[in-house]
């Protein structure tokens, strides 16, 4: 005869079937199939890992369910048990579905450019319209928006098992375009000048590394002092850029002289053409600020990702011995030293996540002073909530560093993925 349930074994059986429902929707998620095998697999990615904890902690509930006995009073002691993991499972999805919305945005922005520069690239009709509309979403992004720095491999070709196959170095580059375009966004809310036509510096980002199409991927994951021909390969790539985009988008070309000149340097270091000064326009220096500090916040295969703290440093630094425009290097402080969305340690060995930044030019010592929601305390106890802290306003307690990517998926990833990523 069937176990007769009592009403709360019933409600929260039910509660814990849903559960697993959506578990098992959620294993044919595309993007928790992980990275391919040569970027690390499933292994490597905090979202699968996250997801495979979780889903593991149902299996006592279910076989509960499937056991449960007939004395109401065991039910429910059971189902107190059972509803004590239905939370925590229901809490974990939760904080996973917002990752895998975050993750899911930026797979498709990088997938968009890198099939609009693709085509570019190629002999097929290409629609102009359809980079000023990722420009133009790029630019609305608002900025409580978390400043991810996304990477890959200049050899992937897919974001996720199953996932759209470009050739490489196709989302190498789209990686860094997105996040260099994102970074131009910040800085153009310091710059007045552009406010008539914001959408051309986030174009120009997007389009100015096309021409790295023509370098092989091999050469861009080198790790070893590159070769005399390896370095004209890369040394010429803006100048390739700045004629697709010439011949291909007549629509653009007001920004090809900027595309041609974005590794220019002020004390004529740069390439290709090794222009100085005046020779640089203004768009082409601001062009090279947002490469140089995207570049600078990205893993690459020779190097790991600097903080933001020292690549901003470095950038205003490159300003004020004339390697870059000092002007155009100053708005990048418009992100602050620490973006908002960066997981940082503080002071007492608590972990916290920026929420805000304080920009008030007259008081530039608060940009090291940021509003943070705080994950783990000082004791290394991961918090039930963030716990707000504005250091602002706060005598104690300081920003110590920023936390690397690896760090981050380490403390983070099974309790708060969406800080992992």
């Amino acid at each position: 005869m069937a176990t007769q349930l009592i009403a709360k074994a019933k409600r929260v059986l039910s509660e814990a079937l849903q559960l697993v429902t959506c578990l098992r929707n959620l294993a044919d998620d595309p993007l928790l199939a992980g990275p391919p095998p040569e970027q690390g697999g499933i292994e490597a990615d905090p979202l699968a890992i996250h997801f495979r904890d979780t889903a593991s902690m149902m299996a006592p509930t279910v076989r509960l369910a499937q056991d449960m006995p007939d004395e109401p009073s065991i039910q429910s002691r059971l189902a107190d048990g059972i509803e004590g993991i239905v939370s925590t499972v229901r809490q974990r999805l939760a904080s996973l579905g917002h990752a895998l919305d975050l993750r899911r945005r930026d797979t498709e922005l990088v997938n968009r450019l890198a099939h609009l520069l693709v085509n570019l690239n190629g002999d097929q009709p290409i629609d102009e319209s359809a980079f000023t509309q990722l420009a133009a979403e790029l630019l609305a992004e608002g900025p409580s928006t978390p400043m991810r720095f996304l990477y890959t491999s200049p050899e992937a070709k897919q974001s996720h098992l199953g996932g759209p196959e470009y050739p490489a170095p196709a989302r190498f580059i789209a990686n860094h375009g997105i996040t260099a375009a994102r970074v131009m966004a910040r800085m153009l809310r310091a710059a007045p000048e552009w406010s008539d036509r914001p959408l051309d510096p986030i174009l120009a980002v997007l389009l100015k590394d096309v021409g790295m199409l023509r370098i092989p991927p091999e050469t861009l994951a080198d790790v070893e002092v590159l070769s005399d021909e390896q370095k004209r390969d890369i040394e010429t790539h803006p100048r390739v850029g700045a004629e697709l985009v010439a011949n291909r988008l007549p629509g653009f070309s007001h920004l090809v002289e900027a595309i041609a000149a974005h590794h220019e340097f002020l004390d004529g270091t740069g390439y290709p053409s090794g222009l100085k000064d005046g020779q640089i326009s203004s768009l082409a220096r601001l062009l090279a600020v947002a490469d140089t500090y995207t570049a600078l916040c990205c893993k690459r295969p020779y190097r790991s990702a600097h903080d933001p703290r020292t690549a901003l440093t470095d950038v205003l630094m490159h300003g004020e011995s004339n390697i870059l425009d000092r002007f155009a290097a100053e708005k990048l402080l418009a992100i602050s030293l620490y973006p908002v969305g960066s997981v940082v340690e503080m002071s007492d060995g608590a972990i916290a996540v920026v929420a805000a930044n304080h920009h008030d030019r007259q008081k530039l010592h608060l940009a090291a002073r940021p509003v943070l929601n705080v994950l783990i305390d000082a004791q290394g106890c991961l918090l039930p909530a963030p716990r707000p802290i504005d250091l602002a306003e706060s005598e104690g307690g300081s920003v110590v560093r920023t936390l690397p990517a690896d760090e981050r998926a380490r403390m983070l990833g099974r309790h708060h993925p969406e800080w992992a990523i």
